[in-house]
């Protein structure tokens, strides 16, 4: 860890000398939020507290659930109503390469806006005064940690929690290939001062609602394999588990990482007519990062995402047009123009 604090140390210097300087902080994080992000922006708020900053943690969307253990949770406000109590000096942007990303929150930066800029995707935009952008970190909470250090942050129960569920989130349990050493070492530190695995794995991943349970069984009921084997694909309507609860959705694509065979796995999520959330993985050589772009979107890797609009079949279809030129069919290894067409 002290090598890459050494690496970051003149960025890591120029975002503690902003924070020491100004007084009033929004912190923000993309829309459709997940561990790593919610633990980054609640990390950011535990070091602007230290120096006693004003400050508010806003999000374009609403936190899941699960997440309602975090320490500091209760602080996140959701966009929707939103009222600002105060003009921000700065504006923290964690865990998002683009500023489309944060959603309506990019509505309140004015093209003078001071911005702090913390993120770990590739191809990431690098924005603001006072940035931070390593795609060779496991996770933003990682990044927001290191300054930590540079602060003087003490590392309590508390804050050694929010550190170990945001690596813990983002590597799926540390099952995914974008784990580190240096991410391991620091989750061991993290249970050292305090956090506790089985407290955190329970509330993440064994508090399923059974409203989430039947829109699981909904979509594995909808799953194609595609190019023979190699691509596996699966898709949900929100309503059709019958409830009008909104099942926690994030997940339910890592089922199809189980099958033996694929390489690339994709789950379409309607969210409303004619609008789909695709999310993408895959296991060895296909770059779903660039997948995700060809449609507006992005990520990493080896998981990506994407917002795509259009009938079901259209999307699908499209999908796998662009994944027809990327994976070699399982058992096949033709050349890109001899793999089958998406049906």
């Amino acid at each position: 860890m002290r090598n890459k604090i050494n690496t970051h140390r003149d960025q890591l210097g120029d975002i503690k000398t902003l924070i020491e300087r100004r007084d009033r902080f929004w912190v923000t994080t993309h829309i459709h939020p997940d561990g790593d992000s919610i633990a980054s922006v609640l990390l950011f708020s535990a070091i602007l507290q230290r120096y006693g900053k004003t400050h508010c943690i806003v999000i374009d969307d609403a936190v899941p659930r699960k997440f309602d253990f975090l320490p500091g949770i209760a602080s996140i406000r959701s966009f929707d109503g939103l009222k600002p109590a105060f003009e921000p000096d700065v504006i923290a942007v964690l865990d998002a390469s683009t500023l489309q990303r944060i959603g309506r929150v990019s509505g309140f930066m004015r093209p003078d806006s001071t911005v702090i800029h913390i993120d770990h995707h590739p191809e990431s935009e690098c924005l603001g005064d006072a940035r931070i952008c390593d795609a060779e970190e496991s996770s933003t909470v990682e990044l927001v940690y290191y300054l930590a250090a540079v602060c003087g942050l003490p590392i309590t129960p508390d804050i050694a929690t929010l550190v170990y569920t945001g690596i813990v989130c983002d590597t799926g349990r540390f099952l995914f290939p974008n784990i580190t050493h240096r991410s391991l070492e620091i989750c061991s530190d993290m249970v050292r001062k305090g956090a506790d695995p089985g407290r955190i794995a329970e509330r993440i991943y064994f508090r399923n609602s059974p409203e989430t349970l039947k829109a699981l069984s909904s979509a594995l009921s909808t799953l194609e394999f595609h190019f023979n084997g190699a691509v596996a694909s699966i898709h949900l309507n929100h309503h059709s588990c019958g409830s009008p609860e909104r099942p926690d959705t994030e997940g339910f694509i890592d089922h199809l990482l189980t099958v033996e065979g694929t390489e690339v796995e994709f789950f379409m999520l309607k969210l409303q007519p004619g609008l789909f959330k695709v999310s993408f993985r895959s296991k060895s050589y296909v770059d779903v990062n660039e997948v995700a772009k060809q449609f507006g979107g992005g990520g990493h890797m080896r998981a990506s995402g994407c917002m795509i609009r259009g009938e079901e079949k259209e999307v699908k279809n499209r999908i796998l047009e662009v994944l027809g030129a990327h994976v070699h069919p399982s058992g096949a290894g033709e050349p890109p123009a001899a793999r089958p067409r998406p049906e």
